[in-house]
């Protein structure tokens, strides 16, 4: 009887490797970029003493790296698995403007913070959304905040909200970064175009 042990155990274990080895395979990580397409056209006028940008302010869930969606408009925000920027989205975003301004030729100069360039202005930004629609109306929604400042004075050259909201197909991650992007594009064009037409 002794012997006939092991065959008594054997379709138990087949059993358990068919179990492990049906395990769905664990997704594999992705990293998305914001990149802003150039401008369209050069900027009517140009800043003179220069602009610093200094990183996006962004609280909470905002300022880090995994995707964001929802389905509820916004109130109750879910982090992808497996799905994440590059840099965490105030850093992204901050010098996606950079680039972006000094390819407009907005001002005589543009550079980040660190450089500390003694420039007569700076940016400040918030991000107050950037996530996947979800859902019966999938999309994707980008809204900053951005501010222009002189730095001497702490004068407030220009403060305003920009939001742009774009439709997607589905709900797939590709789409909505997809969507986002655009939406940055939208968002630093009209940035631009307030930029030009501000009292310096």
């Amino acid at each position: 009887m002794r012997q006939l042990r092991p065959l008594v155990l054997l379709p138990l274990l087949l059993a358990l490797a068919g179990c492990f080895g049906s395990a769905p395979a664990v997704p594999k990580e992705q990293y998305f970029r914001l990149i802003a397409a150039q401008p369209a056209e050069q900027s009517s006028k140009k800043v003179t003493g220069g602009i610093e940008i200094v990183p996006f302010a962004g609280e909470g869930v905002m300022s880090e790296r995994p995707l964001l969606f929802t389905a509820d408009g916004g109130r109750k925000l879910e982090q992808r698995n497996y799905a994440y920027w590059t840099d965490a989205p105030p850093q992204m975003l901050r010098d996606q403007l950079v680039t972006y301004l000094k390819q407009a030729g907005v001002a005589d100069s543009v550079a980040p913070s660190e450089l500390r360039l003694d420039s007569a202005y700076v940016i400040r930004g918030t991000i107050r959304r950037l996530e996947q629609l979800v859902g019966s109306n999938a999309g994707a929604v980008i809204s900053l905040e951005l501010a222009v400042m002189e730095n001497s004075g702490d004068r407030l050259i220009l403060s305003k909200v920009y939001t742009a909201e774009k439709p997607t197909s589905g709900d797939g991650i590709d789409g909505a970064v997809g969507a986002l992007n655009d939406g940055l594009d939208e968002i630093f064009a009209a940035f631009a175009s307030d930029l030009a037409a501000a009292d310096f």
